[in-house]
């Protein structure tokens, strides 16, 4: 039996949640890193309730030593999902070399939908 195959430059449904997954980690990642970098820039306000104060040099250097650990990790997480896109590929013989990649990529495509929607809403 032969299997439909999307055409070439066309990605799969698992493929295209992965790749918004990627640029969802990549978004919320680059906003920490700026928010770190440039806090008094972006949040400047009393800073008494902000984490790291009352004075700026603590809230700035609260929201920067938070950004580092949020970067670090988004490495990473983009890492396993390159590595999850690339076990999604078939062989020449049409079979899958891991069954589980396509359901994994599906899920963290659903996880994503549903992390986009909770972090628009808190912007």
């Amino acid at each position: 039996m032969s299997r439909r195959h999307a055409p070439l430059g066309v990605p799969t449904a698992p493929a295209a949640g992965l790749g918004l997954v990627a640029w969802l980690v990549i978004l919320i990642s680059a906003q920490a890193a700026v928010n770190g970098a440039l806090y008094p820039l972006l949040d400047a306000h009393d800073y008494r309730n902000s984490w790291g104060g009352p004075t700026l040099a603590g809230a700035w250097a609260a929201h920067a030593a938070l950004a580092v650990p949020i970067v670090v990790a988004a490495i990473w997480l983009l890492r396993g999902l390159v590595a999850l896109g690339s076990h999604d590929r078939q062989s020449p013989t049409g079979s899958r070399a891991h069954w589980w990649s396509r359901p994994l990529a599906l899920l963290l495509a659903a996880a994503g939908a549903v992390l986009f929607v909770g972090w628009i809403n808190q912007l």
